[in-house]
């Protein structure tokens, strides 16, 4: 990082930094020749920013919600006398639950009795899932411990039924192509990348006729390059084929935004901010790449594990207390990294899995002891709101993995429990929730409410177009840019902007969901579904806990609060979301179809 920082520096001095700073100085003189033609000026921005937001996002937002992918039938299962049913995932449960993929209502037959899944070139695996009367493939029964390749045509007998695999007809296999063509296509992203780039430059020129000489011009040079590279990314991959970069256009333009607030609040931490985009974004890209191989992410978990676990630990022995919560570790003078927000990445992954995976026993316990362990670790950090994010996605994925919602409600209620416990044990904590709801009464508005209270305030102050880059007094509020970003974002840009920039975060969420059924791999379907939690649950805890619907719990907001390692991991978890994107060659994590 120290490298890139220094090429970096070595070009802005040499190339931009003098262009820059002589359009800094020609935006001033001209705001000081004609002061009341700047102030109009800035006024006419604050409603082009709204309506390029809206453009921008609605945009986005409509796309993503309105293409889908077409489900695919991938073969029959053909029962003899029974007729047939087809096969529309990867990953299939056969047994009399309603819950399977491939009902046979008969008694003979359990709940989950065995699991069939697609091959590559048209073959099959299978497994016995501890059925009480056995399965069989061509007389021979199987054994529940071990998995068999089977190709189509062979019998497989289970509960006094007898089975073939048939794979579709030619013309079916035509007709699916022909359909999955007739597919919406993305929206195309060109006025898209025009409309933010736009926004970049107008947050420029609004930037320094509010700050002045307080803007520095690595701050400026920051946006140039963000802009640069997010044209760079779109015209790369479109000629590659590409069609689907709504995603990457919301996380550009929340971006956006960040190196705003950021150059807004604290001009001097914009370029780290910048590397932290660069960072993540290539991540998502390797990301999304690596996990076309399902076999590769089987493997890598113990890795994940170990590496998770290690991390950790060297931040409960070396790590220093912000906020409250000791979830930090210093690197030389200026530098910090938060352990935790790269162990969620890791913490998704580990608990999603292939349906042969969910079956086998020992993953889960796995998975759980490692659920407890990253839960200890944030209760003795006293990080409160992180830990909550880690336990919504485990609950999430604990259902997910099993289906069964009465061990959901229990866990719930366990975890209530060992909630009352650390509250009891962590006095910090517990003062949080003392003013929870109490924020505007006089024994806390100067004291554990003064950050809500100063939220609420100057967030209403912004109106719906805001007061315009720069022109805040939050910033001077502490953690504005970070816990308190949902108000610092209403203060400066505006209760419209804000609100769709919560809007995007449910819109992934919805996205991810709306997307199952059009799933290759279980595996995929869960670290959608646990990015979208984690995702949705740290935006409610910024904005409710900013405005005292919550207790203030310090997270930050996904793609938009100040801090390199929760920007990186935001960019970074997008890959789970487009590893659930089946919309016709519209995602990296999908190889490209001809």
């Amino acid at each position: 990082m120290l490298r890139i920082i220094t090429v970096y520096d070595w070009i802005t001095v040499d190339t931009g930094r003098t262009a820059i700073e002589t359009i800094i100085n020609e935006i001033l003189t001209f705001s000081e020749i004609n002061p009341e033609l700047a102030v109009h000026i800035t006024t006419v921005f604050r409603w082009i920013f709204m309506v390029l937001a809206a453009y921008i996002l609605l945009i986005s937002i409509v796309s993503l919600l309105t293409t889908r992918a077409t489900p695919e039938i991938w073969g029959y299962y053909m029962v003899e006398d029974g007729g047939g049913y087809p096969i529309t995932h990867w990953e299939n449960v056969i047994g009399r639950s309603k819950s399977t993929d491939i009902r046979i209502p008969l008694r003979t037959i359990s709940n989950n009795h065995a699991l069939l899944v697609r091959r590559s070139e048209d073959k099959w695996m299978i497994k016995d899932l501890g059925s009480g009367s056995g399965t069989k493939v061509n007389g021979f029964s199987l054994d529940p411990d071990k998995r068999y390749v089977i190709n189509p045509g062979d019998l497989i007998e289970m509960g006094g039924t007898r089975a073939t695999i048939t794979p579709p007809s030619v013309e079916e296999t035509r007709n699916n192509r022909y359909m999955r063509r007739l597919d919406r296509e993305p929206v195309a992203p060109w006025k898209i990348l025009i409309a933010i780039t736009a926004f970049q430059m107008m947050t420029i020129v609004q930037l320094v006729l509010s700050m002045g000489t307080e803007i520095t011009a690595s701050a400026l040079i920051s946006i140039v390059i963000l802009s640069a590279v997010m044209w760079a990314y779109v015209m790369i991959f479109n000629a590659m084929g590409r069609r689907g970069f709504e995603m990457e256009m919301i996380a550009f333009f929340l971006s956006t935004i960040n190196l705003a607030v950021t150059a807004s609040s604290d001009p001097g931490s914009v370029l780290k901010e910048l590397i932290a985009i660069l960072l993540g974004l290539a991540l998502m890209i390797f990301m999304c790449v690596y996990m076309r191989d399902i076999t590769r992410l089987r493997k890598i978990k113990p890795v994940l594990i170990g590496l998770s676990v290690i991390a950790l630990i060297i931040n409960l022995v070396f790590g220093t207390a912000k906020y409250g919560a000791t979830n930090w570790i210093k690197i030389g003078e200026s530098g910090s990294i938060q352990p935790s927000e790269l162990v969620k990445l890791a913490f998704i992954l580990i608990g999603a899995g292939t349906l042969e995976e969910l079956y086998e026993k020992r993953n889960t316990i796995v998975y759980a002891a490692f659920s407890f362990f990253c839960l200890a670790c944030l209760a003795l950090m006293s990080d409160f709101g992180t830990a909550l994010i880690f336990f919504a996605t485990y609950l999430v994925v604990s259902f997910l993995r099993s289906g069964d919602f009465s061990r959901f409600i229990l866990t719930g209620v366990g975890a209530g429990a060992m909630g009352l416990i650390v509250l009891k044990f962590k006095p910090y904590i517990a003062s949080r929730f003392d003013a929870w709801g109490h924020v505007w009464e006089a024994e806390f508005m100067d004291d554990l409410g003064y950050q809500q209270t100063r939220t609420m305030s100057f967030g209403a102050g912004g109106g719906l177009l805001g007061l315009g880059a720069g022109n805040g007094s939050l910033k001077y509020v502490g953690a504005s840019n970070t816990d308190l970003v949902f108000g610092f974002v209403m203060e400066e840009w505006g209760f419209v902007i804000a609100v769709l920039a919560v809007l995007c975060i449910a819109t992934l969420s919805v996205f991810a969901v709306m997307h199952i059924v059009a799933g290759r791999s279980t595996i995929y379907t869960i670290l959608a579904c646990s990015a979208a939690t984690m995702f949705l649950v740290q935006t409610m805890l910024n904005v409710f806990g900013a405005i005292d619907l919550f207790p203030l719990t310090g997270v930050t907001f996904p793609f938009v609060s100040t801090g390199g390692t929760s920007l990186m991991t935001s960019w970074a978890m997008l890959a789970y979301f487009k590893a659930a994107d089946m919309r016709r060659n519209a995602s990296l994590a999908v190889r490209k179809e001809e």
